[in-house]
């Protein structure tokens, strides 16, 4: 849940960012997933010394470490933030929020059986969901950017790979150990189309507290909460107290950034956000344990 508020305050602070400087949504996302994942490493490395390159010497984790940081954590931070850049932070999130979905798709190809009838509904819902806040119930035309609504989209496939791709190294690595290498490897991947030392021009003292916000607070401390999360939650739980996320960017966006949502596109997001939290229904009826 901490997480969560934190991703959303991440997300309004970045589109303050958009609005009010010459930030561009790559070069934030490689500082903050680069300086956050070399932060960690170094606080790691000072309690457990050599010990943080261990997972390079088996050849399964490193590859799971490289999809973990490029299809997970940097392919769901780079769409987000370019959502967020063409549109704004509470449509991002709300899109972002599909990822849920998501995993019940990919989780059902993988085990090679159909849906339930909970699941289903839950698609429909997000397929409804995301019709009415991308048209606002003109279905002639979009509410939202073409390339905010793609963009947002994509990082709900994002979303879904920070989900599942860490589960793995997770068995045998720390939590936050995953998490540093996933925010560096993303970081490094990103310096090589947008350089973080080619910083924005005009940036004043305010821009830099908060950019550092979003390093530390935004980026290097939710990551780390989410991915030890998984260790004790299942991936759909863990989405589902994700929908603090949606809840807390909208909130302030429309407090502070004065972004305003039609009746219908509400009506969107609402049933987009009632998806995660029908997904733990089933279980509950069964009386099975997490």
């Amino acid at each position: 849940m901490l997480s969560a508020t934190l991703f959303g305050v991440s997300g309004v602070l970045a589109s303050f960012l958009f609005q009010s400087t010459t930030i561009n949504p790559e070069w934030l996302v490689g500082t903050r997933m680069f300086w956050s994942g070399f932060i960690l490493l170094i606080i790691l490395f000072m309690k457990n010394g050599w010990q943080i390159f261990e997972m390079f010497t088996n050849i399964r984790a490193v590859v799971s470490a490289l999809l973990f940081g490029i299809l997970g954590v940097l392919l769901a931070q780079s769409s987000f933030f370019l959502s967020v850049y063409y549109g704004d932070a509470a449509t991002a999130t709300v899109l972002q929020s599909l990822g849920p979905t998501i995993i019940i798709i990919i989780l059902s190809v993988i085990s090679r059986t159909l849906p339930s009838r909970i699941d289903v509904i839950v698609l429909i819902l997000a397929l409804l969901g995301v019709v009415l806040l991308a048209t606002n119930g003109q279905f002639s035309t979009l509410a939202i950017g073409n390339q905010a609504l793609f963009w947002g989209i994509l990082s709900a496939f994002g979303l879904a790979g920070y989900t599942l791709l860490p589960r793995p190294l997770l068995k045998n690595y720390s939590p936050l150990l995953v998490a540093a290498w996933g925010l560096f490897i993303g970081g490094v991947v990103v310096n090589f189309f947008q350089p973080i030392w080619h910083s924005p021009q005009q940036l004043v003292q305010l821009d830099w507290i908060f950019i550092l916000i979003i390093i530390i607070g935004g980026t290097l401390l939710p990551y780390a909460f989410y991915v030890m999360s998984l260790c004790h939650l299942k991936a759909n739980y863990a989405s589902l107290l994700g929908t603090i996320e949606p809840l807390v960017a909208t909130v302030l966006s429309v407090i502070f950034l004065n972004t305003k949502l039609a009746l219908v596109q509400v009506i969107g997001i609402i049933l987009i956000l009632s998806t995660i939290v029908l997904m733990s229904i089933p279980r509950r009826y069964l009386g099975k344990k997490e």
